[in-house]
């Protein structure tokens, strides 16, 4: 059947068929080009380009360093390792999330190309603030080693990388999925991830909480994984084998669900674009 003059194009994925089989290799490929071109376009023409975003990071731990061991004293030591590494973990999550959010709205263009993978776009969202991640961590490993020596556990952080990604992944088709179908869901995900921020123990320790507020926050996965950070480059306390565990499985879930679900409604994506 041929296509109508002014009819909507069919969506990607009714050509492609929903479930076959990807190729992994080829997903891959079109993953990293277009995150090199969204950072290409993000830094064009910018005097600091890829170093901004570190510049960021940087300026908010001055601020956070300056109030937190100065005026209001949490007297934890080595102050500025302990924000920079949750500050690495959650900038990730709360930069790739927000991004992740509005990519089919704003590369709505690329959905309406034949055999396009929608997928992609949103982990394409969360690979750009990655490379920033790595750009930070030589910078965070530098003040970890003058202040209080690299702990071989730092072999353990791919793995950690690979665990906060899965859990974005699954958050990021969830939301970039419901975003197409309801606009509000971009200003949604900005409240909750500003209360998230609170939630997450970025800027103080949880074992400094009363009980009660620290099995609270146990539940969010962020500060399981934040923790999980600072143990493998500070050599703090890790979270319990159970906790992680639970990370693990409910990051495994989310990104299931996520992927299921994306993939049962894309095929609606072009009719709301």
């Amino acid at each position: 059947m041929t296509v109508e003059s002014g009819q909507r194009p069919v969506s990607p994925s009714r050509r492609n068929g929903v479930g076959a089989p990807a190729d992994v290799g080829r997903l891959r490929d079109l993953t990293l080009h277009l995150a090199k071109r969204e950072l290409d376009v993000t830094h064009r023409m910018t005097a600091l380009g890829w170093a901004w975003p570190l510049v960021r990071q940087l300026a908010l731990l001055g601020v956070l360093v300056f109030v937190f061991s100065n005026v209001v004293d949490l007297g934890i030591d080595n102050y500025a390792t302990f924000v920079f590494t949750g500050l690495i973990a959650w900038s990730w999550f709360a930069t790739g999330i927000t991004a992740a959010t509005s990519s089919l709205v704003g590369q709505r263009h690329l959905l309406f190309q034949g055999r396009f993978p929608a997928a992609v776009l949103p982990i394409v969202a969360l690979t750009v603030p990655l490379l920033d991640v790595l750009l930070a961590l030589p910078v965070l490993l530098v003040l970890v080693a003058t202040s209080e020596g690299i702990p071989w556990t730092v072999v353990l952080l791919p793995l950690l990388i690979v665990l906060q990604l899965v859990l974005m992944a699954g958050v990021a088709w969830l939301t970039a999925g419901a975003s197409v179908f309801f606009r509000d869901v971009p200003n949604v995900v900005g409240v909750a991830l500003l209360l998230l921020f609170y939630l997450t123990p970025v800027f103080y320790g949880l074992r400094d909480l009363p009980e009660r507020y620290e099995r609270l926050l146990q539940l969010n996965p962020l500060t399981t994984i934040v923790e999980a950070y600072r143990a493998v480059l500070l050599g703090d306390p890790a979270p319990g084998a159970g906790r992680l565990a639970a990370v693990v499985g409910v990051s495994a879930v989310v990104a299931v669900i996520g992927f299921v679900w994306f993939n049962r409604v894309q095929h609606r994506f072009v009719d709301y674009l």
